[in-house]
């Protein structure tokens, strides 16, 4: 009987442990928020060869095509990381035409591969909204979603987005448990976050993480100044 219940009890962790182990082997990935111009710190973000890149050359596409944008997607391309537009939304009170037509003129203009969908809502009646929107979007082909409700939303939408980010905010704010389910398709963005903190975050179990020390009213307006120890902490 000793026998069979240790039998037993070793089978419970180890099957215990194989989820654990499942969560925390799951090879994140940065997803930057380059909402700057600067061609040096441009350089930098190329030089880094791995990430998701959010592009916003104005607050959207814009109107015209910037050549400078279009070089510098291509060559996020070229060096394998993912160049995806921003895109808001009002939190579902964008007219849901508006927000298609920038979604074509990202297409029109840039080659990217895919969409930051900006001011998500989170509540279940605006669900049908971004239903709407995902099915357009991936009517055109297979391009990344990832919708921003900058906080935790309700599970269905996961059915309409390829990643969610459940956490935006400064350092301060952040939970240790915020990622404490649907990890491989969730992300946090950070800010103002010194290193120790950017190191603490990096713990957390999301799949899609970035951590800056950058705040103000534009915290994504430069790359951490710790970025070759945030690369090199990424599992």
């Amino acid at each position: 009987m000793k026998k069979i219940a240790l039998l037993i009890f070793v089978l419970f962790f180890i099957s215990c442990g194989s989820s654990n182990n499942d969560i925390q082997s799951v090879k994140k990935e940065l997803l930057i928020s380059a909402y700057f111009y600067d061609e040096n710190l441009w350089g930098q973000l190329e030089n880094l060869k791995r990430g998701i890149i959010i592009v916003n050359p104005n607050n959207g596409p814009g109107d015209t095509i910037d050549t400078n944008y279009v070089q510098r997607i291509d060559t996020l391309n070229k060096n394998s990381q993912i160049p995806i537009g921003y895109v808001y939304t009002k939190w579902g009170a964008r007219d849901l035409n508006e927000v298609k037509n920038d979604i074509n003129k990202w297409l029109d203009m840039y080659n990217i591969k895919g969409f930051f969908i900006d001011e998500a809502a989170n509540n279940e009646g605006n669900l049908s909204y971004y239903k709407n929107l995902y099915e357009y979007i991936k009517s055109k082909g297979d391009y990344l979603v990832v919708l921003n409700p900058g906080c935790k939303t309700n599970d269905k939408y996961y059915n309409y987005a390829d990643v969610i980010v459940i956490f935006e905010d400064q350092f301060k704010n952040l939970n240790s448990d915020v990622c404490n389910k649907m990890q491989k398709n969730s992300a946090i963005i950070v800010y103002d976050a010194n290193k120790s903190d950017m190191e603490q975050a990096m713990r957390i179990k999301c799949k899609y993480i970035y951590v800056t020390d950058d705040n103000g009213v534009n915290p994504y307006d430069s790359l951490p100044s710790y970025i070759t120890e945030e690369i090199n902490l990424l599992k």
